[in-house]
């Protein structure tokens, strides 16, 4: 051995001789956490607006997502309800130890204007109801028990159906209709949304064998899009007041009778319909809260137990249900 890799050899030596155990270098672990009640499995739901995020420390806050107005300290002065965007934490003492919070909106006031145009009254528990759907996001797939994904349409600004705009019952069939001088239609956003959520379906590999759609071609639209795998069948039962040939006194009892028909063989089936499916009106059926105005490409899932009955199992919306399948996937 060279003089001077003895050399070296020795000084290194030496150094680690004299060394204290307060000198060794420590990783300090992560401690900033989320620590508001609402945060749940990795999904913090606000539920007002000026709401305030608590941290188990001092941390400053930002978010490049549009939906939300947030500011330094943590106070969400509003988020569009129904999205999911990601806001950044970062400690105050240490600028090394941040995190990234997923929040949903869960309030029922913040619908942005092509939604609030088209949704009906408040619900009567938003965020029960969001939660529900997320605690069912966690149970889904199962080989044990039969569901159905009632689905709003996707987004659909493009026209006016033709009751709205003129007297009379009109040409054959216009609520069919492909034509927006004739029927509300989906728009880009609301075409894209439908592909991805097909996606999404099948990632989660979502036993979907049956698919039903109204008549009205922005839902018979969504369905095609999602591409589920299924024939989709139409039932006027499911179509929009606009035009509802069923006549069995509005969507929600509809679907009612829909669910009664379906088999109970711990599958899913996807329906496909419209506003104001998600209001009771009249009915009462135990389980049920008057659903929030769901949006576009959102909705609410039914359990159907072995004897018929069924339970609602909570609201999701498009951007929640893909940032679940993100965040089971590890994609995130």
């Amino acid at each position: 051995m060279s003089n001077f890799r003895l050399i070296a050899l020795l000084a290194l030596v030496l150094v680690l001789a004299t060394c204290k155990d307060d000198d060794k270098v420590v990783n300090v672990p992560n401690t900033l956490k989320v620590t508001s009640e609402e945060f749940k499995d990795e999904l913090l739901l606000v539920n007002s607006n000026d709401y305030q995020i608590k941290t188990s420390e001092p941390a400053t806050f930002s978010s490049a997502d549009t939906f939300i107005e947030i500011s330094s300290t943590g106070l969400i002065k509003r988020l569009t309800s129904a999205e999911v965007v990601a806001i950044d934490v970062v400690s105050t003492a240490d600028p090394n130890n941040k995190i990234k919070v997923y929040a949903l909106g869960v309030n029922d006031e913040n619908y942005d204007p092509s939604n609030v145009f088209y949704n009906g009254p408040p619900g009567s528990d938003p965020y029960g109801s969001y939660l529900k759907g997320w605690e069912t996001l966690h149970k889904l797939p199962t080989s044990s028990e039969t569901y159905a994904l009632i689905l709003r349409h996707a987004d659909a600004d493009q026209g006016k159906d033709y009751n709205l705009l003129n007297q009379g019952e009109g040409p054959p069939n216009w609520w069919k209709s492909k034509e927006t001088a004739l029927a509300r239609q989906l728009s880009e956003k609301g075409r894209q949304r439908a592909r991805d959520l097909g996606t999404v379906f099948k990632d989660l590999k979502y036993p979907i064998t049956r698919v039903v759609s109204s008549e009205f071609y922005r839902a018979v639209e969504t369905a095609e899009l999602i591409n589920a795998g299924p024939s989709i069948v139409t039932d006027g039962r499911l179509n929009h007041p606009d035009y509802n040939v069923a006549r069995v006194g509005g969507l929600f009892p509809g679907m009612l009778l829909l669910m009664d028909e379906l088999p109970v063989d711990n599958k899913m089936t996807l329906v496909t319909t419209h506003h104001p499916i998600n209001e009771l009106r009249n009915r009462v059926v135990p389980t049920f809260p008057n659903v929030i105005p769901f949006p576009w490409t959102g909705g609410y899932f039914v359990k159907i137990a072995p004897d018929k009955t069924i339970t609602f199992e909570g609201v999701i919306s498009y951007p929640m249900i893909k940032y679940y399948r993100d965040l089971k996937l590890k994609r995130l």
